[in-house]
């Protein structure tokens, strides 16, 4: 049965269920129902699910919500809460729900072991099940294959295919790198690595497809997110003994980096949001690691560095209008989950300040203007490109002190109003 579905896959006649209509799942749902094939995208949120079918995505998503139609309209895409029945009717099986951690730094396995369970309520005789949710190493072969196989009393890779296969997508660049990325593929046998193989180039003939074992695969995912986490916390300790030497850690960096290609250092600010953060964690568990630990300590701190800078200059933040702009985690996303901006907000409430936050792409925040109204300080908090364009608006403002955490402007902008700048020495 399982090389019979490799032939259904590349003649375009096999149909995908995706399970979870996040910001990785209903990217990788709509991508290939526009390759030609059918697919079910479901999820547990019938508001979402609703929203969905009508064209809208839930998340800002360039290219998304044109492509998500367009495959409506071809009869290839529907979104709905019925997940035993999307699967049943299925050859292929993606599950991309979310695996965020407990208060303790556990990972919640509950959405998981949910989806798991209605996976299992299906014949899933020469069907094939890719797991694309970031996992602790070993979780596929000691959890997800002995649970198919013991609720299903078939064989993985004999009766049924299965394969870690982790995104590595962009927020805000899915519908691009989705199309252009190399595809990680760990299966528990060559049949299932085929057939793998075929889904994604379904997307892109020309896809990269590498090949290593499941938990190599989640390995590689994990890998990936806390090298760039521990990169930012490196450029963020810069940050922090650059103003300790009363110099611009900008710009030391900037040379440092300039046509040498041993240094690539990021620039520093905020890091944060619901991967980088959280996946070294979940490595984090032997004296070998330790880094992990370090980093998370010292790029969770940036934001009370922020509040303290801006308290020492004050004496006080009680009563201060507080103008924040930015709450989402990264550049042009609307993304605020773990977000260092949201958890500066609730450092200032705490201090008594009143905050006034305006964010272009979250919804709910104020306009800029009335973001600005009156306020005693700026934080220029994300580096959304729009707010390079507000120095004007912002030192009109009639605030008597801007600080930027990305280091969006030059101490000379602002004739009005005090320049501060995280990694920057005064």
């Amino acid at each position: 049965m399982l090389p019979a579905l490799v032939d259904k896959i590349e003649s375009g006649n096999a149909t995908v269920c995706v399970i979870g209509l996040g910001r990785v799942g209903l990217p990788l749902g709509v991508a290939l129902a526009s390759s030609g094939l059918t697919c079910y995208g479901v999820d547990v949120d019938p508001e979402k699910v609703s929203q969905v079918d009508r064209g809208e995505p839930p998340f800002k998503e360039d290219g998304l919500d044109e492509l998500l139609r367009r495959v409506q309209r071809q009869g290839k895409f529907k979104a709905t809460t019925e997940t035993e029945k999307s699967v049943s009717r299925s050859d292929v099986i993606l599950v991309s729900v979310g695996t965020p951690t407990t208060m303790q730094r556990c990972m919640d396995f509950s959405q998981l072991q949910g989806a798991l369970k209605e996976i299992s309520k299906s014949d899933l005789y020469g069907k094939a099940i890719g797991i694309r949710c970031t996992l602790i190493p070993r979780t596929l072969n000691d959890v997800i294959k002995p649970h198919l196989e013991e609720k299903s009393k078939l064989k993985a890779g004999k009766d049924f295919a299965l394969a870690m296969c982790p995104e590595r997508i962009l927020e805000g660049c899915a519908m691009d790198e989705l199309f252009n990325l190399p595809e990680i593929v760990g299966g528990v046998n060559e049949i299932s690595n085929t057939i793998f193989t075929k889904l994604f180039k379904r997307i892109n003939p020309k896809k990269d497809i590498l090949y290593t074992s499941p938990t190599g695969a989640e390995l590689a995912k994990l890998f990936t997110n806390i090298y760039r986490y521990v990169s930012f916390a490196l450029a963020n300790e810069f940050a922090v003994w650059a103003e300790n030497y009363g110099e611009d850690a900008h710009e030391v960096i900037r040379i440092a980096n300039y046509n040498y290609p041993r240094s690539r250092l990021p620039k520093p600010g905020f890091a944060g949001g619901p991967c980088l953060g959280k996946d070294g964690l979940l490595l984090d568990n032997t004296i070998f690691t330790s880094i992990v630990s370090t980093a998370w300590k010292l790029n969770e701190a940036i934001p009370q560095h922020v509040t303290e800078s801006i308290r020492r200059r004050l004496g006080v933040l009680y009563g201060k209008r507080i103008a924040v702009l930015g709450l989402a985690f990264k550049a042009k996303s609307d993304d605020t989950r773990l977000s260092p901006c949201t958890k500066l907000v609730e450092l200032l409430k705490g201090y008594g300040a009143m905050i006034q936050v305006h964010d272009p792409y979250v919804q709910g925040t104020l306009p800029i203007h009335e973001a600005l109204k009156n306020s005693d300080v700026v934080i220029v908090a994300m580096n959304h490109p729009e707010f390079s364009n507000f120095a004007k608006e912002i030192d009109e403002s009639g605030c008597k002190l801007v600080y930027d955490v990305w280091g969006i402007f030059d101490a000379g902008t602002f004739k009005k109003a005090a320049y501060l700048r995280f990694g920057r020495g005064t």
